[in-house]
């Protein structure tokens, strides 16, 4: 019995490593094989999307097919990251919400988790009105949109009352392609810095790839490509510096110093909360009407003002200049919010009573047609999806 116990006790650290054994391996294949992967995932995505029938019967495997897909993606970007090193300059996107992240480890928990919740929130939904109903899915949309708002203010006060700037963590590395092995045969010389076999093949030797030193300054001067002319119009367009690459990643996005900045950000924050709110209130009660008007107009209102309230701020702080002041990450934020106005088309009242009436009306043109009849049915499940879910239609 003794020897029985020892030999499990012995048994147990080398069972708990398997995990971490396996997770290597695996880190191991994504890393030599990143260009195959990033292919495989685009193309899981790309299924997602046009599976027939995704969104009546079938909505909950292929959403958690679709979910897997982008968490598996999310984990391979923070995987390359720590591999390979951007080759390229990394957009002020990036920089930006790298610094932060580095400097804040409350801030890269707080990103780190509004990601997640936006990668699940749809799947988490589904299940909750297949399993509880609507009130179990209400509370669970409300709670959510909660913790993203919690999110977002935290971002908002470590970066010391910056605008909150959308997006899905760091961008993925450029993996340069492997390059294959030249089957040579025979005895191979090396001819005015060219590689030359008896088969007949040639390659540049190594000496001649490398960055050329000047003469008289002894300063670099790296290898141009010869491939196409739009390699090489891409390699000078990455040597220009704009005012945003030498600007302090702080500096990116302004800071908003005057109250009504503030609340227009801390309104912005706060719609969802408060139209999922309205919405749960409307759709729990005995009898509720998707088409009834206030919560749409309560959501819309909180937006439009939030949206004017920032345009004032940044006319105040930037008299001479304007919208032109702003710098690129600012301008594609706004542009940004701009473009989820007219999301407000898709949702609640105004889909109901303006929206899906086209939709159906155009679906229903198309299914009378040959072959223009799959892009109809593709409509149709999406109409499913857009009236069925709160979530298929959320910009935050």
């Amino acid at each position: 019995m003794t020897s029985l116990y020892k030999q499990a006790q012995s048994a147990i650290p080398a069972t708990i490593s398997l995990p971490s054994h396996w997770l290597k391996s695996y880190e191991d294949f994504v890393t030599k094989n990143a260009n195959s992967v990033t292919q495989i995932e685009s193309t899981l995505r790309s299924l997602t999307y046009i599976i027939p029938g995704r969104f009546r019967e079938s909505e909950l495997a292929s959403e958690s097919l679709h979910t897997s897909t982008l968490l598996l993606s999310f984990y391979h970007t923070s995987l390359l990251r720590r591999h390979f090193p951007s080759s390229s300059p990394p957009s002020p996107q990036t920089r930006y919400i790298s610094h932060f992240t580095t400097r804040s480890r409350l801030y890269s928990h707080s990103i780190t988790l509004l990601q997640t919740i936006q990668y699940t929130e749809l799947l988490c939904e589904m299940f909750f009105k297949r399993r509880g109903g609507d009130k179990a899915r209400w509370r669970l949309v409300v709670i959510l949109e909660l913790v993203k708002a919690i999110c977002r203010t935290i971002m908002f006060w470590v970066t010391g009352q910056r605008p909150v700037v959308a997006g899905m963590g760091p961008e993925r590395p450029k993996v340069p392609d492997a390059e294959p092995e030249a089957l040579h045969m025979g005895e191979e010389s090396v001819v005015d810095g060219v590689l030359v076999s008896d088969g007949g093949q040639a390659r540049v030797s190594d000496e001649r790839m490398q960055d050329w030193p000047m003469p008289r300054t002894k300063t670099t001067l790296p290898v141009l490509p010869t491939s196409s002319g739009s390699s090489i119009t891409d390699f000078l367009s990455s040597r220009v510096i704009s005012p945003d690459d030498i600007k302090l990643p702080p500096h990116l996005a302004r800071k908003i110093a005057t109250f009504q900045g503030q609340a227009a950000e801390v309104l912005y924050i706060l719609r969802p909360v408060a139209y999922a709110l309205a919405l749960q209130r409307l759709q729990t009660a005995k009898g509720g009407n998707k088409a009834d008007w206030r919560p749409w107009l309560l959501g819309l209102g909180m937006e439009v003002v939030a949206r004017e309230f920032g345009k004032k701020e940044i006319r105040d702080r930037r008299p001479a200049g304007g919208w032109r002041g702003c710098t690129g990450l600012e301008k594609e934020e706004l542009k940004r919010r701009k473009w989820g106005l007219a999301w407000w088309g898709m949702r609640g009242a105004f889909y109901e009573n303006v929206t899906r009436g086209l939709i159906q009306g155009i679906a229903g043109k198309l299914n009378s047609k040959p072959l223009l009849n799959i892009l109809g049915g593709l409509i149709e499940d999406y109409d499913y999806l857009w009236d069925e879910y709160y979530f298929s239609t959320s910009t935050m």
